[in-house]
């Protein structure tokens, strides 16, 4: 399945190579984007080059950002498996294993509970990490690394649009790494692709996924006793990490699923009087100005003074900035997408030092296109549109009058599997020879919405969501003294609002939701607050109080293995928490939050499923700071953490500290590579953490073990030519002299050294 999948997505991909892009031309038109030999084939002149702001990516929330291409010290901390930043999490030693956390985040909580396999979700995709894209050509991204041992990760993708309107991606993340260690093997498959569609005039829109995703890994269960003291020893008898034993060589656990996604939104009734008037304005002015410079060309005057003189525009009143620009003239074509900064800017013959004047951005109707010819820089001034130029910059989305409905879809079936040859001691006695553990899970979620525009109050949106679950096992069991059923399965109703809005550089944003009947009971308020001060400092706060269900899998659970059978009436785990993130410059940052949690649930030291008693009160506190000299940077990131209630079932080391010393420059006559090359240090204090427990693919609680103070050297070395970025990484280099007493979990040794490379290619058609 995978290699068919491998192929078709090549095939697809070459196919396009050739495809002809056609889009609508900024006069009229279409143009497409190579000259490639068709039936009644049509030459169509280009409109222009596009720019790296074109190739946009989309999130469920709409939060646009870019395709990015250039290298930095955030990409080096996301060149992993997972492909995000790792510095809250501690990886086991093979590439597709799990994380030992070193730190927890209580923030945007869903009302509905989970499958559970905890240790098993780092490779799985939620809603809200799948993107929409829309490109002016065929993008690609091909991720590349090397495994531990007869292994690699292949990540790729492919997006176009097809039209303006509509923008298909497919995506497929595969690996296979053996591991240094026996029975580690992870084998896995993700598959995605999503649709985007708007209509022309934006009245309507619709986006949607399909993910499929399984999961495997082979488990050991740690190294035995006598392979620890072999390890902690550095026994050269040892060195040869298949050797040590571990404790069985016969399990494997497995999460597999698929996920079906659809949203779609009409517009009702939309207005912006404010708006039409400035499109107006803005017209009626260009086409003056066209007139105006055909006569200044004819003249051949300087501008600057046939405009002041004529009482055109009025002379600067302060001293502007000037800038030497080259004798060259050029069209320039006011774009109406609303994101972008359009730079106004014509460069006259007769002008050599022009006045930096432009208005950052002018928002026109979506479907108005307006080509000015030959306009130079000075005729487009505020004064002469007898407005404020702020009013231009500024032309805020909530001062539509509108009304939207919409609606979400997502149905999507979940299974996770623990299998073994035979029983072992490890977890007990068991009902069966051969162990077949399944649990499988289905929900489907439909949401329907209500959306008001209006000055002022922003966007007020209404809601209702119909949650329908089946968790469930194959069999009732039935215990001496309790009889554990085979299912959990209902349905709930849920209402909410939310609501966002602008206040000038203030961003307000509140979310309320509760679930009105069914099985399941629940509700949650969340509320933040964002300033932003352009790119000088940005703060925000937030707050959210949430009551939920815990997770399915510790409400009830089936077993071949007798000891893990159980089912639990929970109380709702309550969740309270408040936090600040402030940043300066790209320069420092801060981020706090204070949680209080009551009914926390966990695995105990048994590794069955407890409730507290005592209220959880969680201190995070992360600092973080860059500062360069020259060609050096040094780049810091700290984080404190205190449990003042709650130690006995939440461990978490008090200090996380990551440090990375790098050199980055241009090499080279030309300067086609960017190289940055460094030492990252990564070290945590000693602390109890979590063990591991393959059959639950959960962390339990345990007192018997520290891990922890010891530095985890990196050396990498990094560049950059053109849109392909390169890295090779020696991890954990200060081994030798570090001693061998690094885990990632109690009898789970952290990687030894080891070298691995690998590269990210964006290619753009």
């Amino acid at each position: 399945m995978k290699k068919l999948l491998a192929v078709l997505f090549f095939g697809f991909y070459l196919m396009t190579v050739d495809a002809q892009i056609m889009r609508q031309q900024e006069g009229g038109g279409v143009f497409k984007g190579d000259s490639t030999t068709f039936k009644n084939e049509v030459q169509i002149k280009l409109s222009g080059e596009t720019k790296y702001t074109d190739y946009k990516i989309i999130s469920i929330k709409n939060d646009t950002t870019v395709v990015d291409t250039t290298l930095t010290i955030a990409k080096d901390y996301k060149f992993n498996y997972i492909r995000k930043d790792n510095f809250e999490l501690l990886a086991f030693h093979n590439l597709g294993q799990t994380f030992n956390k070193l730190a927890y985040n209580f923030t945007d909580n869903s009302l509905f509970p989970t499958i559970g396999a905890n240790a098993k979700q780092y490779n799985y995709y939620k809603i809200e990490d799948v993107f929409y894209y829309d490109v002016p050509t065929p993008t690609s991204e091909f991720m590349y690394k090397t495994g531990m041992e007869q292994g690699q990760i292949l990540d790729g993708y492919l997006t176009l649009n097809t039209s303006r309107q509509f923008n298909i991606y497919i995506a497929y993340k595969g690996l296979r790494s053996l591991g240094k260690y026996r029975n580690s093997l992870a084998s896995h498959g993700n598959f995605r692709t999503s649709f985007n569609y708007h209509s022309k005039n934006n009245n309507y829109l619709l986006r949607g996924h399909f993910m499929s995703f399984d999961l495997l890994n082979n488990e050991n269960g740690g190294l035995t006793p006598e392979s620890v003291g072999y390890f902690e020893a550095n026994d050269p008898n040892y060195i040869d990490r298949t050797r040590l034993e571990v404790n069985f060589t016969d399990a494997e656990n497995l999460f597999e699923g698929k996920r079906y996604f659809m949203d779609q939104q009409l517009t009702l009734f939309s207005k912006n009087n404010k708006l039409e008037a400035h499109n107006t304005l803005i017209s009626n002015q260009l086409k003056s100005y066209n007139s105006t410079l055909k006569q200044i060309e004819t003249l051949k005057k300087d501008t600057l003074s046939y405009l002041i003189k004529s009482k055109i525009i009025t002379a600067p009143k302060k001293p502007v900035a000037t800038k030497k620009l080259p004798q060259k003239e050029k069209e320039v074509v006011v774009k109406t997408d609303s994101i972008k900064e359009i730079p106004i800017i014509k460069i006259d013959s007769l002008t050599k030092e022009v006045p930096l004047k432009k208005i950052d951005s002018i928002k026109l109707d979506s479907i108005r296109t307006i080509k000015i010819m030959k306009i130079d820089s000075l005729l487009i001034v505020a004064s002469k549109f007898k407005v404020d130029s702020s009013d231009l910059v500024v032309i805020n989305k909530n001062s539509d009058y509108g009304v939207k409905i919409g609606h979400t879809f997502m149905y999507e079936t979940q299974h996770y599997r623990f299998k073994q040859a035979a029983v072992n001691p490890f977890f007990g006695e068991a009902y069966d020879k051969n162990i077949a553990d399944h649990t499988s899970y289905q929900k489907m979620n439909n949401e329907v919405y209500m959306q008001f525009n209006a000055p002022l109050l922003g966007a007020l949106r209404a809601k209702a969501n119909y949650f329908n679950y089946n968790y469930q096992y194959s069999s009732i069991l039935y215990l001496d003294d309790q009889t554990i059923p085979e299912k959990l399965k209902g349905n709930t109703i849920a209402v909410g609002a939310d609501w966002k809005t602008n206040f000038g550089k203030f961003s307000l944003n509140a979310d309320a939701s509760t679930i009105l009947s069914g099985d399941l009971t629940g509700n949650s308020i969340k509320a933040f607050v964002m300033f932003k001060k352009d790119s000088v400092y940005s703060f925000k706060g937030f707050a959210e109080i949430t009551s939920k269900t815990a997770d399915f899998n510790k409400l009830l659970y089936q077993s071949d293995y007798k000891k893990y059978n159980w089912q639990n009436n929970f109380k709702n785990e309550q969740i309270k928490n408040v936090g600040v993130e402030f940043s300066f410059k790209n320069w420092a940052s801060i981020n706090a939050s204070y949680n209080l949690i009551d009914n926390y649930t966990y695995f105990d030291e048994n590794s069955l499923p407890a409730q507290a008693a005592e209220t959880l009160n969680y201190l995070k506190v992360t600092l973080s700071n860059s500062i360069t000299f020259r060609k050096f940077t040094i780049d810091n990131t700290v984080m404190y953490q205190d449990v003042s209630t709650g130690e006995s079932f939440f461990k978490v080391p008090e200090i996380v500290t990551r440090n990375t010393l790098y050199y980055s420059n241009y090499l080279f006559k030309g300067k086609p590579l960017y190289l940055q090359t460094g030492v990252t240090v990564k070290y945590f204090t000693e602390f109890n953490a979590s063990a591991y427990n393959p059959l639950l693919s959960e962390f339990v609680l345990q007192n018997t073990q520290k891990i922890g103070n010891f530095p985890m050297l990196d050396f990498f070395a990094n560049a950059q030519i053109r849109r392909t970025r390169l890295y090779l990484k020696v991890e954990n280099f200060g081994a030798s002299f570090t001693g061998r007493k690094y885990y990632s979990a109690p009898t789970y040794p952290y990687r030894d050294l080891t070298v691995r490379f690998g590269l990210v290619w964006n290619w753009f058609i």
